[in-house]
């Protein structure tokens, strides 16, 4: 399962990076990672229901000019293999929601990573000097390079924090609330199809919203 995780971990941060700094062919998008993160960890379930779900909450929060939203990608890449350790002990849709729950502060973590890394690169070239190609290349290598180890290494702590969290959340879980947990992924689409319909940009006061209706569906669902 270690050997697993790590594999899931690597995968992760591979795939992260063509959000920004290499390719960038959409494979760092939730809907595509996930399901990849999933077939490297032995469970591709848990990787669309986390990967699609976090796909479609984000669907109002496009990288459009100079705003840079909470980083859906590195959220999917702690979810996923928190989701995969949960299925352990819960059904796929249950350790979904679960883990869904829990990485969504990684979104945080993410776009912090993305624009400490940006300024850190930007470092690296010199203005005030024409420099020569073979510098610009060794300019460019060592900024991929550099963002790969500190993703990995910001991923790797991201997910054992959430594994933690996934192993001892579930000893202390009541079993109504565990029973709830599949309600994540589907409120998870229609947040997302509702921001999507107000096309409005996403503010800071629609995360207290978001986490508001959220208890409200599981406390409601529970209590059904």
């Amino acid at each position: 399962m270690i050997l697993t995780g790590f594999f899931g971990v690597l995968a992760g941060a591979l795939l992260w990076m063509d959000r920004v700094f290499v390719f960038q062919f959409m494979i760092s998008r939730p809907m595509i990672m996930g399901p990849l993160i999933g077939l490297v960890m032995h469970d591709l379930h848990a990787g669309l229901l986390v990967g699609l779900s976090l796909e479609l909450l984000w669907l109002n929060a496009p990288p459009v000019g100079a705003y840079l939203p909470n980083d859906e990608s590195f959220c999917t890449a702690v979810g996923v293999p928190a989701a995969v350790l949960a299925g352990s002990w819960a059904s796929p849709s249950q350790a979904a929601g679960l883990a869904i729950l829990l990485c969504l502060p990684a979104a945080l973590v993410g776009r912090t990573l993305d624009m400490r890394l940006r300024t850190m690169n930007e470092e690296l070239l010199d203005v005030n000097e024409r420099m020569s190609e073979k510098k610009i290349s060794q300019a460019m290598v060592k900024a991929v390079l550099r963002s790969f180890i500190l993703a990995l290494v910001t991923l790797c702590a991201c997910v054992m924090i959430a594994d933690v969290m996934v192993i001892h959340v579930g000893k202390i879980l009541p079993d109504a609330v565990l029973a709830s947990l599949p309600v994540v992924p589907f409120a998870c689409v229609l947040i997302g199809l509702a921001a999507l319909v107000s096309r409005e940009m996403p503010r800071r006061s629609h995360v207290g919203m978001f986490a508001l209706g959220l208890s409200l569906v599981l406390l409601l669902t529970w209590i059904v």
